[in-house]
């Protein structure tokens, strides 16, 4: 089966290097774009993260925001209806949407889930990525059956699998899918930055570092020749693909 892969951008903000990357010094600015993904082609809409809501949107500074349930919108998905929402990871910016989203069952690694209602919440160089509101929801919806656990490497639609790499979180996961271009890796935050994987340059946000690095070699595996990488927050994903129209980047 040949899947469609949309990256969908719904938000900015503005920081610098030396806030972002493993030991460097630079003040040089540096923009995010926050994204989230959507899968086409299969039984039903695959979305992989959730954004988050405007009221986040406001506290964390961040510009440009629009619903990411609009966005969906514009490529055709009504995010009321996804009946499968893949979570890459709980930080904030990645399960804060998840109102938008009332159909879906969240698919989430045990790892990840683990961490974030237990240790994460012991220190403070964790608990300023998380929102408690969200991860207090995340166990209501766990007792109302919407929460799929999952470990390791699974698939979620004929073809398209969630693969666990840890690193940036504990239960981090990515996800590959084909397509008639060749296999795309949606890297999430495995690698914010095309220079996180092509440099081999971390981020600071951590949890291992090995396993950090270790997932740069995973997504070199799993891409392959095709290289269609499409990693979690560089502007120059609507650069490397087609940008079809303002936020909306067609992938494959």
């Amino acid at each position: 089966m040949s899947y469609q892969v949309y990256a969908l951008r719904y938000a900015e903000k503005d920081l610098k290097e030396c806030q972002f990357f493993f030991r460097e010094a630079s003040q040089a600015p540096l923009t995010l774009h926050y994204y989230l993904w959507v899968i086409l082609g299969g039984p039903h809409p695959l979305v992989v993260d959730t954004g988050f809501a405007a009221a986040e949107a406001q506290r964390r500074e961040a510009r440009k925001w629009v619903s990411p349930a609009e966005m969906l919108a514009r490529v055709g998905v009504k995010a009321a209806e996804v009946p499968v929402t893949l979570i890459s990871h709980l930080h904030w910016d990645h399960w804060g949407g998840r109102g938008f989203f009332p159909g879906s069952q969240f698919w989430v690694q045990r790892e990840e889930l683990a961490f974030w209602t237990g240790v994460g919440g012991q220190y403070e160089v964790f608990r300023m990525f998380a929102i408690p509101e969200s991860l207090a929801e995340l166990v209501r919806l766990n007792y109302a059956g919407r929460v799929r656990l999952v470990e390791g490497e699974v698939e979620v639609l004929p073809g398209v699998t969630a693969h666990w790499v840890g690193g940036h979180t504990a239960g981090l996961q990515i996800v590959s899918v084909p397509t008639a271009r060749g296999r795309v890796v949606l890297t999430s935050d495995a690698s914010h930055y095309y220079r996180n994987i092509e440099r081999r340059d971390p981020v600071q946000i951590v949890t291992s570092l090995p396993q950090m690095l270790r997932g740069f070699d995973r997504i070199d595996e799993l891409a392959g020749a095709s290289r269609l990488v499409v990693v979690g927050h560089d502007p120059e994903v609507a650069r490397r693909f087609d940008e079809v129209e303002p936020g909306i980047v067609r992938i494959a």
